[in-house]
């Protein structure tokens, strides 16, 4: 017997959860190395110049670091939408009302009339416009 509702996907959840504590740790571990460059080159270990340029290299890899585990977390978020999307849509339709589609047209007709209108509207000033050219 099918369960009412579907489980949650636990590996796509562990793993997401895996990926964004990742990138935390790697951030996180990045400022902890520049200030500790920092701190080398406000005691004079390091010359102004090599933390510059040792300071841009490593907030350079990790911008494109960043990049590249930024574009996998969204696949793994576009996925996971994907999927989520399937099963709520799945669920609307056996919780929907069968007269439902009953209310659709008539909003949808109510819609389509206020359009018909809106048109009908803008070729009597264009029209108004052009006479009052001549």
């Amino acid at each position: 017997m099918p369960l009412p509702f579907p489980r949650p996907d636990h590996n796509s959840f562990t793993t997401k959860l895996q990926a964004y504590k990742a990138l935390y740790s790697f951030n996180r571990s990045i400022e902890i190395a520049l200030a500790r460059l920092e701190h080398m080159e406000r005691i004079g270990l390091l010359g102004h110049e090599h933390f510059y340029e040792s300071k841009t290299r490593i907030e350079h890899s990790r911008a494109e670091t960043n990049e590249v585990l930024m574009d996998r977390l969204q696949q793994i978020e576009i996925q996971d939408s994907a999927r989520l999307d399937l099963i709520l849509m799945d669920l609307e339709q056996q919780t929907k009302d069968p007269d439902d589609v009953f209310f659709s047209a008539r909003d949808r007709r109510r819609e389509i009339k206020k359009q018909i209108q809106g048109l009908e509207d803008a070729l009597k000033r264009s029209a108004s416009r052009l006479i009052a050219k001549k």
